[in-house]
């Protein structure tokens, strides 16, 4: 779901020369029309025939296998998961450069180039108010953000620059406030929650 198309033509299974039992992609596989396709060893496939119920809300809609076809032929031509790697792997070296040249060892952008995530150490103050801080001055400077760096091809130079200037006036703030440990009063809003919260 993540990697189909953006680390390899063939997702994860070509990236790393490994054979799924099933695959599963969404609608990345026709450009964002109503589509998934489930894939798997003839084996393992065959069971679907009758071993297996399944249901298809939109099993008779073709325009989206067309814009399918298209998108995976235009995924191939302009060799769309090349220019991911290297529009992502300038955007993560670029955070991470600037992050060490303002003393801010404690954040980093890790993972795939294609899809990489921005952490905060908990060693520098609550990691969730980092985050939000950090979010909010991007906002101001025109860039929507939740921590990860979700690429596509419409990405290029100017809107990584662009991304990275926003970064550097984010990072400044980020450093001020935790220098004079006001993380939270720099906050204008409520900052961002856990996701996965425990319960009782």
């Amino acid at each position: 779901m993540w990697t189909g198309f953006r680390v390899a033509l063939g997702g994860a299974q070509q990236r790393y020369d490994v054979t799924a039992d099933l695959a599963c992609f969404s609608k990345a596989i026709a450009n964002g029309m109503p589509l998934s396709a489930l894939t798997g060893r003839a084996d393992v496939m065959r069971l679907l025939e009758e071993d297996v119920f399944f249901f298809t809300t939109f099993g008779g809609e073709a325009l989206s296998l067309a814009a399918a076809k298209a998108t995976i032929e235009d995924l191939r031509e302009l060799e769309v998961p090349a220019k991911l790697e290297y529009a992502g792997t300038q955007l993560q070296q670029g955070y991470n450069h600037l992050a060490e040249k303002k003393g801010l060892s404690h954040t980093k952008a890790s993972g795939l180039p294609c899809r990489s995530i921005v952490t905060f150490d908990a060693g520098a103050g609550d990691p969730l108010l980092q985050k939000s801080l950090v979010q909010q001055e991007l906002i101001r400077h025109g860039v929507l953000w939740t921590g990860f760096h979700n690429l596509s091809l419409a990405h290029g130079e100017a809107e990584i620059d662009h991304v990275l200037a926003a970064y550097d006036r984010a990072l400044d703030t980020l450093s001020t406030a935790l220098a004079k440990g006001r993380l939270a009063e720099s906050l204008r809003g409520k900052p961002v929650q856990p996701v996965f919260r425990k319960t009782r």
